[in-house]
């Protein structure tokens, strides 16, 4: 009787938010209105929202089939023009509720969706049709990874990208985050610190996490010294095959399980949005991830939804943007509107589907479920870490968050324990051509004498939106209409697609600059393995001691003839093998923990990978930044400042030992030991 009085209360919550709705939208457009004059305006008012579920509810499963492929190659316009239908056929059987035409029953869609998903957000009250909302996951249970029998429990990871435990806690402290407070407010969760290492980005920490190893990542991008060109994570045949090799020397987290909105696949047997299978060979299993993906496109709020807080980012976004010109304290970036498009796919658009897909595996009973949030590091990377906009975008995953628990908590068996963590941090920091007037490539253009090939900026929503977009290209409809055309090309308008980098040739010997964010890889061509600082020296007199005495520059790590590997400053250099000190000052001097770092540096320039010399930004003591090397505002991928510093939120009873918290590769060990079942590998 309790279960019954709370779904019958639930469904009259949704009427009376959809009656206010509705008299609202009335009030705002002249073309759709309530002809007031006849008496029984307002028993109309009341009832239409019914009738318009019912409608829903008898024609919209005939229309699933036939919009299936259609939906998710036009981002969804179908469900738009599908709502916009039903709402005039509704009216035409109303004479006092007015619509003028199609058009003005489309755009009273999009209104009503808007303020009805507001309120019903506010009160905490689930979908406006669960009923619909239910045929979908259960159409949905016919495609991705099967429950395993005997698991009665599930691990939810939950990945915000780029927030340190720093800024999480000024959050909290600011109540942006509610949800979180309360999880550890009540003690069923705990918040620790650990450490990603070197370098500090989501590759790399990806790799650790999900595989146990991150041998060889040596950053975003990198030179392939066989194949003579700049690789780099954000295409996805490159990423491809630097998850073979990872995978191969390592054990599977996700195995049996499922991602959304990754780097890498962890193994898993459902993955959506993942960059490393982009364009992959599609077989069975990934024409089910592709019916799950276009599951999304039907449901009859979810993604009008996506599209309203799209535009809604982007606005705000744009406001924001110009306001921040204003502020002195903040370095001068280049105003791009088709950026600030981006980040609204990435920040917006991408957290409502991810909030979809993870409801539809919860349903399903999925073992183990990893998803990444880009929103906020994107948002940090243009105006900072603890700014009003990187907090609304905690706020909005906050917001989902809550949902997500509730949805959990509805679960009997398996019942999800939620693990929230970063893979790296943010650090505030000054763009090097801000402070001297030209990039660290023309720095080195000038002091080696040799061009430089510089890699090309690219921010991670940038990977996302592409592939959002290849999703997209890979549903087969069986014809392409012309809206699905323009949906099509209005994506790909604001992807930034540049132009591949030149191969280096050996007649032509170059300088190829590799940077991610305050770390730079620097490879002199023409060589098929790492030089030694002796080489180096004799090629380039005096290259390597010009670079460490810049101001901009921390120190220079490189590997010598013997054997080991040192950090050379402007008037010091260390041993990061033996931590032999040799002149005034330590390299490593403005961080605490030295001995750490110079492991860090030592593991990384032995990467084969890696750079002939690993170039990190200086730290700013007195404004408390740290110099990189692209254009950003606040940025990571090497060592400074709180970039090295995530968080995680483990449940109260996993027994985390600071051993735990040591490493990427720790942290996989940790949930692995806490997997209710060992996931078996997946069968190709």
């Amino acid at each position: 009787m309790k279960v019954f009085l709370s779904i019958l209360g639930r469904y009259f919550l949704v009427w009376i938010v959809n009656v206010l709705a509705l008299l609202l939208a009335t009030s705002l457009m002249p073309g759709f209105r309530f002809d007031t004059t006849d008496p029984t305006w307002w028993t109309v008012a009341l009832t239409l929202p019914i009738k318009f579920a019912i409608l829903i509810i008898l024609m919209r499963p005939l229309m699933l089939l036939a919009t299936l492929p259609l939906n998710g190659l036009t981002l969804g316009l179908p469900t738009l023009l599908f709502n916009g239908l039903i709402l005039y056929v509704t009216a035409t059987i109303e004479p006092s509720f007015i619509i003028t035409n199609f058009g003005e029953a489309l755009l009273g869609a999009v209104l009503l969706t808007a303020i009805a998903t507001s309120i019903v957000g506010l009160l905490g009250i689930d979908e406006a049709y669960p009923f619909f909302q239910s045929l979908i996951y259960r159409i949905g249970r016919r495609f991705g990874p099967a429950r395993r029998e005997e698991a009665t429990r599930g691990v939810l990871l939950l990945q915000i990208d780029g927030l340190s435990h720093t800024s999480l806690e000024r959050t909290l402290e600011r109540g942006r985050m509610p949800t979180v407070s309360a999880m550890l407010a009540r003690g069923t969760h705990r918040l620790l610190r650990w450490n990603c290492g070197i370098p500090s980005n989501t590759p790399a920490v990806q790799a650790g996490f999900l595989y146990g190893t991150r041998e060889d990542v040596a950053g975003y991008r990198w030179y392939d010294r066989q194949e003579k060109r700049v690789r780099v994570v954000s295409k996805p045949e490159d990423l491809r095959q630097l998850e073979q090799r990872i995978a191969a020397r390592g054990t599977p987290l996700l195995a049996g399980g499922s991602c959304i909105n990754t780097f890498m696949s962890g193994g898993a047997a459902k993955r959506l949005m993942t960059v490393s299978v982009v364009a992959e060979t599609a077989d069975l299993r990934r024409d089910g991830e592709q019916a799950d993906f276009n599951l999304f496109f039907l449901s009859p709020f979810a993604y009008t939804r996506a599209v309203l807080a799209t535009l809604w980012d982007y606005l705000a976004g744009l406001i924001l943007s110009i306001v921040g010109l204003l502020v002195s304290d903040r370095p001068r970036l280049k105003f791009d509107v088709r950026r600030l498009a981006q980040k609204a796919v990435a920040n917006a658009f991408l957290r409502e589907t991810a909030f979809f897909w993870l409801k539809q595996d919860i349903i399903r009973g999925v073992p183990v479920i990893y998803s990444n949030f880009v929103g906020y590091d994107d948002v940090a990377h243009y105006s900072g870490p603890d700014t009003y906009e990187a907090q609304i975008s905690l706020a909005a995953f906050d917001r989902m968050l809550r949902k997500l628990r509730r949805a959990v908590r509805r679960r009997r068996q398996p019942y999800y324990e939620i693990l929230l963590l970063s893979d790296h941090g943010q650090t505030p920091s000054v763009p090097f051509r801000a402070l001297y007037g030209h990039a660290v490539e023309d720095l080195l253009e000038e002091l080696a004498g040799r061009a430089v090939t510089a890699s090309e900026q690219q921010y991670p929503d940038t990977s996302y939106v592409a592939a959002l977009l290849s999703e997209l290209r890979e549903s087969r409809p069986p014809r392409r209409a012309w809206v699905a055309e323009r949906s099509r090309r209005t994506l790909e308008r604001i992807s930034v697609r540049k132009s591949p980098l030149p191969a280096a040739s050996p007649d032509e010997p170059r300088l190829v600059v590799c940077v991610s964010g305050c770390l730079a890889h620097v490879y002199f061509t023409g060589h098929e393995r790492q030089l030694h600082l002796e080489e180096i020296r004799d090629d380039f007199p005096g290259l390597v001691e010009s670079l460490a005495r810049h101001p901009g520059i921390g120190f220079v790590a490189v590997s010598r003839a013997c054997g080991d590997a040192v950090a050379i400053c402007e008037d010091g250099l260390r041993n990061l093998i033996t931590d032999e000190l040799v002149g005034k000052r330590d390299p490593l001097a403005p961080w605490s923990d030295r001995k750490r770092w110079a492991n860090e540096l030592a593991q990384l320039i032995g990467y084969r990978s890696s750079g002939d010399l690993i170039i990190n930004g200086a730290w700013l003591p007195e404004e408390e930044r740290i110099v990189v090397l692209e254009e950003q505002t606040s940025s990571h991928g090497g060592l400074g400042g709180l970039q090295t510093e995530p968080f995680i939120v483990v449940p109260s009873g996993w027994e985390v030992t600071k051993a735990d918290l040591e490493a990427p590769e720790t942290l996989h060990d940790l949930v692995i030991r806490n997997l209710p079942v060992r996931p078996e590998p997946v069968q190709d």
